[in-house]
């Protein structure tokens, strides 16, 4: 069966958001998805959902949410898995997104048609199958669904259990046990610090490479605003590597202190070597000895994990938060060739296309920190732009630049965060605020919280009521006051148009900011 709709294969919040916009820009979306309800990850109980029942998200619900629609008044800063989820079946309904979503269809294989057109091979619970012709494909299966697991000597004959973090369902089938966390990315301190809540639970928090940990609430306010903003995106390009990382990690240290400070493992100095992880009571649990941080594991025996540094713990249960392998099985043997997928990457221009698969898209399937909606909800709109003609989309050209610099990035970082990712896509549909038509937000644009509303101002798909959402949101957690260009933030934006003088709008910005110098600063 041959068709013009565009097939969508997830239901998760990228899925959601690129229905919406193709909604907006007059293409018809279908949902394809393998489970009975929206959300994705989080659709907690869903098999592929790695959520327990009331876990918290780790970004604030500003950032946790689509640039049109916000949660309901009372949200707390955090939201909880349940609460995200009821936000996206919301906003799924309320923009008529839910009318297009086929439940419980798995697809088991897309392939190149005719005419420069899709196959797709899907079948429901009932066990039918349907084969149809799609002229265009969105992949929105999601990062984090298949587990890693590691190849440590003797993990097969640990003899206790071995559950990967995904399995994780909350703290109450551990109690009594002595439980290994194997990891310490974000997945790894929070269960470590869902365990710790059980009085009768020894937690044992395990890290080949320690890392500087920040929490959620830094300096008074959520982390989101210090550390994923627009001067950080900035910053990446301005900045070597190793100086940026450590700009990062004296924030840390100045918020939060070193975690051997805390009777934690003590990071490498040099922060790209040590990396980030971020949870909001971790440190005080190991503080107050409810968990214990030890060196990384070296092998396994029945009932015994080995240190590296040659410590043999005795333990009832791994749990091991060691990360996931980048997983589509269902794409023809074919397409993943022309992506050279592998478990961590695939080759796209800018995260999203590939000059040899016109009409063929592929959404948040890239490592990031920070959270995915605002980068997703960009993809989605510039994805839905190009398609339907109100957007030039990237030339074969611009695509094998793009492929090259990612080529680049994967062997070099492979991990990006969500306000490069931002800035580089809103750039392309050309709705990045000019900076310069907002002297008297730069603190806010470039200081605040990445509020998605900022990329509704103008360009394809700007909205009336998008400034004030904005300021709303951007001032949610500062008692609705504006902010005001602190003497530190003007040097470290004087420092950005130094290094970056081929920025225009930086520049002409800074032309602005100067004249007024006496009153912007606080």
């Amino acid at each position: 069966m041959k068709t013009n709709q565009v097939a969508i294969i997830g239901g998760g919040p990228a899925g959601i958001a690129a229905a919406k916009s193709l909604l907006e820009d007059g293409l018809t979306p279908v949902i394809i998805e393998q489970s009975g309800s929206l959300g994705g990850q989080w659709n907690q109980g869903a098999a592929h959902s790695g959520q327990w029942p009331g876990m918290p998200a780790n970004s604030c619900h500003i950032k946790m949410s689509f640039s049109d629609y916000d949660y309901p008044a009372g949200t707390p800063m955090y939201p909880s898995t349940e609460q995200v989820l009821a936000y996206l079946k919301d906003y799924a309904h309320h923009f008529s997104v839910d009318q297009h979503v086929r439940f419980h269809t798995r697809v088991e294989l897309i392939c190149r048609g005719a005419e420069g057109q899709y196959v797709v091979w899907t079948v429901n619970r009932a066990g039918e199958r349907r084969t149809e012709v799609f002229s265009h494909v969105i992949v929105a299966t999601g990062r984090y669904n298949k587990p890693h697991y590691p190849n440590t000597p003797g993990l097969d004959h640990f003899h206790g259990r071995v559950m990967h973090s995904m399995e994780y369902r909350g703290r109450e089938p551990f109690r009594g046990q002595r439980v290994l966390v194997v990891g310490n990315s974000i997945s790894g301190l929070e269960i470590a610090s869902d365990l710790a809540r059980n009085p009768d639970t020894t937690v044992i928090s395990s890290a080949r490479k320690p890392r500087y940990i920040a929490r959620k609430m830094m300096l008074g306010v959520p982390t989101d605003q210090l550390a994923f903003t627009r001067f950080g995106a900035y910053a990446s390009r301005a900045l070597p590597p190793a100086e940026a990382a450590e700009g990062l990690k004296q924030l840390v240290l100045a918020a939060v202190g070193n975690p051997a400070d805390f009777g934690g493992l003590r990071p490498a100095d040099n922060a790209l070597e040590a990396g980030f992880a971020q949870c909001q009571d971790y440190l005080d649990h190991v503080q107050a000895g409810r968990i214990r941080a030890v060196a990384g594991v070296q092998a396994y025996a029945p009932g015994t994990a080995v240190l590296t540094s040659g410590e043999q713990l005795h333990v009832d249960t791994v749990i091991l938060a060691t990360g996931y392998d980048l997983h589509l099985p269902f794409l023809h043997e074919e397409l993943q060739l022309t992506v050279n997928l592998d478990r961590k990457h695939l080759d796209l221009h800018h995260f999203t296309f590939h000059p040899a698969l016109p009409n063929f898209a592929f959404m948040g399937l890239f490592e990031q920190i920070g959270s995915y909606f605002v980068s997703a909800e960009l993809q989605a709109r510039w994805i839905s732009a190009c398609w339907s003609g109100a957007c030039a989309p990237p030339t074969a050209a611009q695509m094998e630049t793009g492929l090259q610099e990612f080529q680049h990035f994967r062997q070099h970082r492979g991990m990006t965060t969500c306000q490069e990712v931002a800035e580089l896509i809103s750039a392309n549909l050309g709705v990045a605020p000019t900076l310069s038509r907002y002297p008297e937000l730069a603190a806010e644009l470039f200081f605040g919280m990445l509020a998605p509303a900022q990329f509704r101002l103008e360009g394809h798909g700007s909205q009336a009521g998008a400034r004030a959402r904005f300021e709303r949101n951007v001032r949610f957690f500062m008692d609705g006051q504006p902010m005001q260009l602190t003497e530190q933030q003007l040097a470290q934006l004087q420092m950005l148009a130094a290094r970056l003088p081929q920025h225009a709008q930086l520049q002409a910005l800074m032309q602005q900011l100067q004249p007024a110098e006496a009153e912007a600063v606080a």
